[in-house]
């Protein structure tokens, strides 16, 4: 770590347990800041051409100002980087939060605050105006600047001090969106207690020189380190959330907005900070043991797909007039200006395309209040992985999902309130789609799969006797989502399969042998069961601009015999 001499005003190497005690400088770069060589030039030839220019003159004042506090020592960010250096420069950058944090006291050098000292206390309203205009209050480096000391003292441009942090925190905390809490000597929370997506929203309104910088400015607040890659543009903050996500199991790094595809898709991460814009919110409340709970059994990692979660916990709510059902994944995320939300839950949307496969909706103000009366159901687990920023070739092919999927539906009963129709289980599991109860095919593998039913009710089926709907998708010989067939097994034929040790033939391949071939493509089939003649038909459904799918329909009628037949 270099360090400037406030006594020589030359530059000193220190490391590790050697670095004395020493003040720093914040402020916003303007015309005539010194580099390292530049400096160094400038101590060691007495230039005094050089030391004419006001990057010069501001490090002195630094300097003066340092000594006068009895620090001997003093860091600038203009002159102790040696920047032409890759591995200085990144190294700088990622110990920079560290360096603020370490140094004895900062100063705040706002040079645009031209209020004199004098004028402050008599001039109220005139100080807050001025001082909510300084451009320090702007810039992305400055956050941590900001944050990282505790002891932070405001100069204007005379170098008359005007204030520290403590003694301005609630100005700075309504300038600047960040709590109160935060800013207070001692502080009351520390910025590692916050959620990732609010410590992100505080940097979303400044911005930087260069694009990277907003989110190389972030590794100190978010306690992530990764190598400077100047040119990379965005994909610095791609980057940036790929290494949060290695570190945290935080679910609000995906609690941010912004604008869909023609699809209403959207990536599952953020472009950029910008995404993260919410209202100032002191988070007061801790996470309480249940919200802990959640937090400890959420696990997620990057994959070459998106982001995968082998178990999440989703719900999701049926569909409405003008939209398809979804599926919600709560955040555990407590700030109420984020879109994604209802009551007290914050969510994002996501809509299941294939096996284990979903995609991020964008949630506009209608689409929300099209949802507002529809509750969502109970919370199930299953494994997700959510595509993100898929190219414009698969989004033509993402928004066929629903193309052939096979949904079933029932003939209702009489008496309302019942649930006669109970799934036993599905499988492929991975490919249900629980929301429509259907079967997605069109970016599916699989030529078989099977519902298991359990019908009537507690009277009338005790024992919870229960068939199979097997489904085929194409024949024996090719698949294809154009061509379904579905059959029922009994749970008697089902149960005595037992699927061979090779595992070429699948347990549904097995038992559609066992049952008599149909008599013509729009037969039905059906069993005797507990007392009902149930039977099973399915048709391709083509409706005006739609996409096909299959209906696969359940009927039922009393029966007089409890006999089990397939025919």
């Amino acid at each position: 770590m270099w360090l400037i001499n406030t006594s020589t005003l030359s530059l000193e190497l220190y490391y590790g347990d050697e670095i004395p005690a020493y003040a720093i400088l914040s402020h916003t770069w303007g015309d005539g800041e010194m580099s390292f060589q530049e400096f160094t030039q400038a101590t060691e030839t007495k230039n005094d051409g050089t030391k004419s220019k006001a990057g010069y003159r501001k490090i002195a004042a630094t300097c003066d100002r340092a000594l006068m506090d009895g620090y001997c020592y003093a860091w600038v960010d203009t002159c102790c980087i040696d920047k032409t250096s890759s591995a200085e420069l990144t190294e700088a950058i990622n110990s920079m939060f560290g360096w603020y944090r370490q140094s004895q006291v900062c100063y705040v050098y706002l040079s645009d605050f031209m209020l004199d000292t004098a004028d402050v206390t008599s001039q109220q309203d005139q100080f807050d105006a001025n001082f909510r205009q300084c451009r320090w209050f702007t810039r992305g480096w400055c956050l941590q600047e900001l944050l990282a000391p505790r002891h932070l003292r405001f100069f204007n441009q005379k170098w008359q001090e005007i204030g520290a942090k403590s003694s301005l925190s609630r100005l700075i905390s309504d300038i600047t969106g960040v709590p109160e809490a935060v800013l207070l000597v001692p502080p009351k929370k520390d910025i590692q207690e916050f959620p990732i997506a609010a410590r992100i929203s505080w940097i979303a309104k400044r911005h930087t020189t260069r694009i990277e910088d907003m989110s190389y400015s972030l590794l100190g607040i978010l306690n992530v380190n990764m190598p400077m890659l100047y040119g990379e543009g965005q994909k610095a903050f791609l980057r940036l959330q790929e290494e949060i996500i290695k570190k945290y199991n935080d679910l609000s790094i995906f609690a941010w907005n912004g604008a869909a595809t023609a699809s209403g898709f959207m990536p599952i991460l953020a472009a950029s900070p910008a995404s993260f814009v919410i209202n100032p919110i002191d988070h007061q409340s801790r996470d309480s043991g249940s919200q802990l709970g959640e937090r400890l059994r959420t696990q997620f990692s990057l994959t070459n797909q998106g982001v995968f979660f082998p178990s999440a916990k989703l719900q999701y709510q049926v569909a409405v007039p003008g939209y398809r059902h979804h599926y919600l994944l709560n955040l555990n995320y407590q700030d109420p200006s984020f879109q994604g939300r209802g009551g007290n839950r914050r969510y994002i949307l996501l809509q299941k395309i294939g096996p284990g496969l979903f995609i991020r909706l964008h949630d506009p103000p209608d689409r929300l209040k099209a949802f507002q009366k529809t509750v969502p159901t109970g919370a199930f687990f299953e494994p997700v992985c959510i595509l993100n920023n898929p190219l414009g070739p698969m989004i033509r092919q993402l928004v066929l999902w629903e193309r052939y999927a096979l949904r079933l539906r029932w003939k209702p009963w009489g008496k309302l309130g019942r649930r006669y129709w109970h799934i036993r289980t599905v499988q492929p599991k991975e490919s249900w789609d629980l929301a429509a109860s259907q079967f997605l095919l069109e970016m599916v593998y699989e030529r078989h799969m099977h519902i298991e039913f359990v019908p009537g009710n507690y009277e009338s089926n005790p024992s919870f006797k229960y068939f199979v709907l097997v489904v085929q998708v194409g024949d024996k010989n090719i698949r294809d989502p154009a061509m379904v067939s579905v059959r029922i097994v009994s749970a008697d034929v089902w149960e005595g399969i037992n699927v061979p040790m090779s595992g070429f033939r699948k347990k549904e391949a097995l038992a559609l042998e066992t049952l008599p071939p149909m008599k013509g493509t729009g037969d039905s089939d059906h069993i005797s069961l507990v007392g009902y003649d149930i039977s099973v038909s399915v048709r391709l459904v083509t409706e005006p601009n739609e996409q096909p799918y299959h209906i696969v329909y359940l009927d039922w009628e009393a029966a007089t015999s409890l006999s089990v037949t397939n025919e």
